[in-house]
């Protein structure tokens, strides 16, 4: 099968070749003894290079096969040559190993004894240190024992890495014993210049508080604030000491720099004095009495710190004077709150009570004294999850009495400006706006919460108490149903439009998107772990674990894709979607049966008006006086129409009036064409009465809505002008008309639907 192939391979390719050095030009036959030429001088070159080729590949054939064994006798060769190094190398090495072993020992011996040369050279530093100190401190050179205990503090912190623990402990009590030595020297002389400058400047002495002026008190203060801030313990010391305190252990408080700690001493013990023990100010019903006195301390001791202290921190640090002073008053907060929420977590009176003057106090601390957010403060402590869960409870339950208390209030459903008019556009009832002002509220009190995770159950909070009223108003709507046109319907539909713009408008708020943000985190999270914690089901029995893995990627790389798409999505929503869907269908739904309300008792009304004989009403030049007035059966219907605009108009907001008045219209243009125009055969007199009803009557009555009230009428207005055309113009559009139509169906796409305007204009 293949020989013919073969042949017809070879003959379409001749053919291909004819055709293209010749073509369809019979000049180019011309070429032929060239071309023969060619071929043949071709021919002759393949049949040399066949002739050269059996030749000469025997002598590279025979060339390459004594190449290959002279390589083989090279390879054996070396192998002799390499089993004789081998041995004589293991005989070397069994020689040299007690050597080698004797070297490894000295070796051994020298790194043990460098280690010891180092530790004791360690040790030799640190008493060197030590002497170093006592020695200025007996010559009465501060200066230099300061600077002798930074740098074995430094030391300190180099070797914390190390695992000598002896070191390290002799380290460490070196350092704690001259840091008490100098601690109290330093710190006893600065007392004593605070006691001089009647240090703390509590309202007692506050106007008798002398300005740290003169030249020596204030170089003396300068001098010793520097010493004891150069006295400092390394940070993980510290934080050994700092833990030792187990009310705010969890909160990793860091401690304040020595002179200020200082500082803080007389205040304590004032703090202390007056809020533990028997005093009458340590009363459980009254936590405003320590934040206020902490407040008090803080606006009293701000100006000196920054005149005085600041500048001194600016030298040796960043740190900021009033923050320190106001992070170690907050301290004593914190741990006056710690110790009385046991006693006060399960009275929920002095609870609440606690929890409001705890976000007073902390947002007074941010507002007047810029007190950074990230530290700990009050919301840290009412964060832990003992109290925050306690505190969660609470909230909800005194949210739902407030939400009960507005609900059966005599004045729920009327608007608190109703006497107003140019404040009551929205005319939302009161129950309404007190809701959304405890939702405000709620939201003002867990805002500065630390934790997200904590707001996104206050949030939750704020989703059930939306859902919770919804179905409240839900409930009274349907109990309202048989009196739409009602004060208590109507302030319902008022109520759920307005929650629906509030919700709109905090959905924009930073802080919502903060929280859709870590919403979508979290859930995240959980997706993540849940789908690692569920395996991929493997249908075949056989799979080796090499395909589980691989089955084990691949599902989490899906798993990523898609929960990354998702993300991207949720990134795209708010967290009060859900909430402003429901409630924008109770505002929908409401506003429809208003609308159906209206329409079906104009529509009741306007029988009569439909049932009129408009082929037999006399033409206007036939009437009597020739005045044209409003058709009788039209009356009725007219009045109520208007009646039920103008109380509508009164009881819902205007927003939800323009909504309310233009769907009504485009109700009623419909109904009156179908039933009035298209129903009936008309006179000239008919089509002028008719014309004369709606432009001169129904427009009229959306008039004070729009300037345009027919544009809303677009039908009935057009239907009326081709009512009363004069008969040589209906005429000429007749036959215009009819020409497009003819036109239009010779041109037309034959499977397209042609729309006859001379139906429709019959119609009419």
């Amino acid at each position: 099968m293949a020989a013919p192939s073969e042949e017809d391979d070879v003959d379409n390719n001749t053919i291909d070749f004819l055709n293209r050095e010749f073509g369809d030009d019979i000049r180019s036959l011309r070429n032929v003894e060239n071309i023969y030429k060619n071929l043949c001088c071709l021919k002759e070159d393949l049949e040399n290079k066949l002739s050269l080729a059996s030749t000469e590949v025997p002598s590279e054939i025979k060339k390459a096969i004594s190449n290959a064994e002279a390589a083989q006798s090279r390879v054996k060769s070396f192998c002799s040559e390499e089993i004789l190094l081998h041995d004589e190398i293991e005989k070397h090495t069994k020689l040299m190993e007690p050597l080698f072993e004797e070297l490894s020992q000295i070796t051994s011996q020298v790194d043990e004894l460098s280690r010891y040369t180092q530790y004791f050279g360690l040790i030799a530093k640190i008493d060197e240190l030590s002497s170093s100190i006592q020695t200025s401190l007996l010559v009465e050179n501060a200066q230099d024992a300061v600077e002798a205990f930074q740098e074995m503090t430094n030391l300190y912190t180099e070797l914390e890495i190390s695992s000598c623990e002896n070191l390290l402990r002799f380290h460490r009590n070196t350092i704690l014993f001259w840091y008490k030595i100098l601690k109290n020297k330093f710190a006893s002389e600065f007392e004593d210049l605070l006691k001089a400058i009647k240090w703390p400047f509590v309202t007692v002495t506050l106007s008798k508080t002398p300005v740290v002026n003169q030249s020596e008190q204030r170089n003396e203060m300068a001098s010793l604030f520097k010493k004891l801030l150069h006295v400092n313990l390394p940070s993980s010391l510290q934080r050994r000491r700092s833990l030792l305190n187990p009310a705010l252990g969890r909160l990793h408080i860091a401690p304040q720099v020595l002179p200020l700690q200082l500082m803080l001493k007389p205040l304590k013990k004032r703090f202390k004095y007056h809020f533990y023990g028997n005093r009458q100010t340590n009363s459980l019903d009254k936590p405003e009495w320590y934040f206020t006195q902490v407040l008090a301390w803080i606006r009293d001791h701000c100006d000196f710190l920054e005149q005085t202290i600041q500048p001194l921190l600016d030298e040796e640090s960043n740190l900021v004077a009033r923050v320190e002073l106001m992070r170690g008053l907050v301290e004593l907060v914190l741990e006056k709150m710690t110790t009385d929420l046991p006693l006060v977590m399960y009275d929920e009176h002095l609870f609440t009570h606690l929890i409001d003057e705890a976000l007073l106090f902390d947002r007074e601390l941010q507002t007047n004294y810029a007190y950074p957010p990230n530290q700990p403060g009050a919301m840290h402590v009412l964060s832990q999850e003992e109290v925050f869960e306690r505190w969660l409870v609470v909230e909800k339950r005194y949210a739902m009495e407030k939400v009960d208390a507005m609900m059966s209030s005599s004045s729920a459903w009327l608007s608190q400006y109703r006497d107003i008019a140019d404040v009551d556009e929205l005319k939302v009832p009161e129950c309404g706006e007190s809701f959304m002002t405890l939702m405000q509220t709620i939201t003002d009190r867990y805002k500065h919460l630390p934790q997200p995770q904590h707001k996104l159950r206050f949030l939750a909070l704020q989703q059930e108490l939306l859902e919770d009223f919804r179905t409240r108003l839900v409930q009274v709507m349907k109990q309202e149903a048989q009196n739409v046109l009602g004060q208590q319907y109507c302030s319902i539909l008022n109520t759920a439009s307005y929650i629906v713009e509030v919700l709109q408008q905090w959905s924009e708020l930073v802080f919502f998107l903060q929280l859709q943000f870590f919403k979508s985190e979290y859930e995240k999270e959980d997706q993540i772990t849940q789908r690692l914690d569920d395996p991929p089901i493997m249908t075949t029995s056989n799979l080796s674990f090499t395909d589980y893995n691989t089955a084990m990627d691949c599902s989490i790389t899906d798993s990523k894709a898609i929960l990354e798409s998702q993300f991207l999505i949720s990134l795209e929503e708010t967290v009060f979607d859900d909430m402003i869907d429901l409630f924008e269908r109770l505002k929908s739904d409401m506003l429809k049966t208003v609308i159906t309300y209206v329409f079906t008792d104009v529509k009741a009304r306007s029988q009569p008006y439909r049932k009129d004989r408009w082929i037999t009403l006399p033409s206007q030049q036939d009437v009597q006086g020739g005045v044209q007035g409003l058709s009788p059966t039209a009356c009725e219907m007219f009045l109520i129409l208007k009646s039920h605009l103008q109380t509508v108009e009164s009881l819902i907001s205007k927003h939800l009036f323009n909504q309310f008045w233009q769907r009504l219209a485009e109700k009623l243009n419909k109904f009156i064409f179908d039933e009035v125009i298209l129903a009936n055969h008309f006179s000239d007199g008919g089509a002028s009465q008719l014309e004369f009803d709606l432009t001169r009557n129904l427009f009229p009555l959306f008039g004070d809505y729009t300037k345009k009230p027919d544009a809303y009428f677009r039908q009935l207005k057009e239907a009326c002008i081709l009512l009363n055309l004069k008969v040589g113009s209906a005429l000429l559009l007749k036959d215009v008309l009819e020409g497009d139509t003819h036109s239009d169906k010779a041109n037309a796409d034959p499977n397209s639907t042609v729309i006859d305007p001379k139906s429709s204009l019959y119609e009419i």
